[in-house]
C-alpha cells in the first residue's frame, strides 16, 4: 500500500512539475491588444500560470476609447482550474478601477459590445480591488468549475474616462483524466520493478 501511495505522489508531483509560470501577457510589452471581437489577439498558454494583463479606457468611445478581445485555445489533455484576478487598479491614481470582464466559448466573441445583445457571451464579472485574489472562473463561465478543450475569447473593457489596468491568470493544468494517466503509469512503473 505504501508503494501505491507513493507512486501516485510521484505522479502527480511529475504532472504539476512543469506546472510553474507558463506565460507572461502585457500589452504594455506587446502592444496593443485587439479591439475587434472578429479577430481577437491570439494567446498561446502553457501549462502552469498565465498571466495576461490589459490597460483599458473609455470603451465605448469607438474613435479614441480601448476595448480588448483576446483568444486563446487549449488542446486535448489540458484544462483551466481558476481565472485569479491579481490587479484591478487604476494606473494613474484614480478611483475607478472598475473594467467588465466578459467570457465566451469560441474564437471570436459573437456578442456585440455596442447593442449589448447576441449571443456566445457566457458569463461577466465586473472587476475592483475587492476582488483582487478571488477566482472568477464560475461567474465568467456560466457556473462551471474548470474549462476543458477548446477555444476561448475574452472581452475587457472600462466604459469611464479612468484608465483601468486589468491583470487576469488562467491556470492551465493536465485535464482530471490526464492526471490519473500519469497515475497510473506511475503504479505500473512500481509494480514492474517489484
Amino acid at each position: 500500500m505504501k508503494i501505491t501511495i507513493s507512486a501516485i505522489a510521484m505522479a502527480t508531483a511529475l504532472s504539476t512539475a512543469s506546472v510553474a509560470n507558463a506565460g507572461v501577457f502585457d500589452e504594455a510589452v506587446l502592444g496593443d491588444f485587439s479591439d475587434d471581437r472578429f479577430a481577437p489577439t491570439v494567446l498561446d498558454f502553457e501549462l502552469g500560470s498565465n498571466i495576461v494583463t490589459n490597460e483599458v479606457i473609455n470603451s465605448n468611445d469607438l474613435i479614441d476609447g480601448d476595448r480588448d478581445y483576446y483568444t486563446f485555445s487549449l488542446s486535448a489533455g489540458e484544462s483551466i482550474d481558476s481565472i485569479t484576478l491579481v490587479d484591478a487598479s487604476n494606473p494613474l491614481g484614480g478611483f475607478d478601477a472598475t473594467a467588465f470582464v466578459g467570457l465566451a466559448f469560441d474564437s471570436i466573441f459573437d456578442f456585440d459590445a455596442d447593442t449589448f445583445d447576441g449571443p456566445g457571451l457566457e458569463g461577466f464579472v465586473l472587476t475592483t480591488s475587492d476582488l483582487v485574489g478571488t477566482n472568477i472562473l464560475s461567474e465568467t463561465s456560466g457556473g462551471l468549475a474548470s474549462l476543458g478543450a477548446g477555444d476561448y475569447s475574452l472581452w475587457i473593457q472600462q466604459t469611464g474616462d479612468a484608465l483601468t489596468s486589468v491583470s487576469l491568470n488562467f491556470n492551465v493544468v493536465p485535464a482530471p483524466s490526464t492526471g490519473l494517466a500519469l497515475a497510473a503509469m506511475g503504479l505500473i512503473t512500481v509494480r514492474r520493478r517489484r
